[in-house]
């Protein structure tokens, strides 16, 4: 569901104000998903996003989906779920959502019930609804012909999830072991034919998709699916380096960087760039040939961010962009530049906002002055 679409007619937030008071809430535990004003002063024995006037008290209770809610066709559910998600909403509130459209999808095989299985997944860390996903795509190919790039996204994403799981506990279990074992980088994927199929899948869907429709929403939902699984510190270095150098590759086909103006895919192409990039350092890149490809690769999106000089997200992911760049390349004279470059652009950003703590720390700890 986009930005600019409805919430499902019947499905509305509960409001602060008397007017909106009939307004059908999430939850019957008053417990919602959203930033919308109080209906009243928390206390100990409410969740602290609970809106509900009338509640009792919600804290130790188990969350419970309005049954107005549960009524909604299985789609509705599913979009409400992913645009709560996408809202920051309570992850209770989120997961009882996701597997509420996941039962109302039971025995359909089609790309919507996969779907459904892959985002609660996704969200929730589940490989027995990844497999269930993989298997419902198979037998969805008979009837639901014409979106083969979805059922490669499905797929893709499905095959990628399990080996990011199968090894992030396999990881835990070790680590549980040994606690100070450092890390090995050179540690080898499990599952590496199945990594590789899956990222060649994802990949292979989102170019089926660009020349069919636009493809916006789905590049930046597969964005945030790759940064929601980097940002684990349990993904071996070689998973985390195979996971960022698709996104990133997806981000600089798919994303627009001729763009005046910013879009949740440009933030999240940024963030992965800048991920990337310390990855690649870690690596040890050998020689000058290796760092000036590191460069050449990031080049469009250091000009984009150059051109958002006035934008001040903007600026402080540039800043860090050419800050982990500076520890990539092996040319001294370029590192030298590229630090130069990111202080420049933290003293063009402290001028947009002086009092930005954040700001004035990154230039203490470079050694620059405001």
């Amino acid at each position: 569901m986009s930005d600019t679409e409805q919430k499902p007619t019947g499905v509305k937030r509960v409001a602060a104000d008397a007017e909106a008071a009939s307004e059908t809430p999430l939850c019957t535990n008053g417990s919602l998903a959203g930033t919308s004003k109080r209906a009243r002063t928390a206390s100990k024995n409410h969740t602290e996003d609970c809106h509900d006037a009338s509640c009792k008290g919600c804290a130790g209770g188990e969350i419970a989906l309005d049954p107005e809610v549960l009524a909604l066709p299985a789609e509705k559910i599913l979009a409400l779920a992913e645009q709560e998600e996408a809202e920051g909403g309570d992850r209770s509130v989120v997961t009882k959502l996701y597997e509420a459209s996941v039962e109302k999808f039971a025995g359909q095989s089609t790309l919507a019930s996969a779907w459904a299985l892959l985002r609660c997944a996704e969200f929730v860390d589940y490989d027995e609804y990844a497999a269930d996903a993989v298997a419902v795509v198979s037998k969805a190919k008979d009837t639901d012909k014409g979106h083969g790039a979805k059922a490669l996204l499905i797929n893709g994403r499905a095959q990628v999830l399990r080996v990011c799981l199968r090894q992030e506990n396999r990881r835990s279990q070790q680590e549980a072991e040994d606690e100070t074992e450092a890390e090995d980088l050179s540690a080898k994927v499990s599952g590496r034919h199945a990594l590789e199929q899956g990222l060649a899948d994802i990949s292979a869907s989102l170019k089926a998709e660009s020349s069919e429709e636009d493809n916006t929403g789905i590049v930046e939902n597969t964005l945030a699916f790759f940064a929601a699984r980097c940002q684990r510190y349990s993904l071996i270095h070689s998973l985390r380096l195979a996971l960022l150098d698709c996104a990133l590759d997806i981000a600089l086909r798919h994303v627009d960087w001729s763009a005046k103006e910013g879009t949740g895919s440009h933030v999240l192409a940024c963030k992965i760039a800048i991920w990337w990039t310390m990855a690649m350092a870690d690596s040890t890149l050998e020689n000058e040939t290796q760092s000036r490809a590191v460069e050449e690769r990031l080049g469009p999106i250091v000009a984009y961010l150059e051109t958002q000089a006035s934008d001040l997200p903007s600026c402080k992911l540039h800043a860090q962009l050419l800050i982990v760049l500076s520890s990539a390349l092996a040319d001294e004279d370029k590192v030298v530049e590229a630090f130069d470059a990111a202080i420049r652009v933290l003293q063009a950003a402290h001028k947009i906002a002086p009092e930005d703590r954040d700001i004035i720390d990154q230039l203490e700890d470079l050694g620059a002055e405001a």
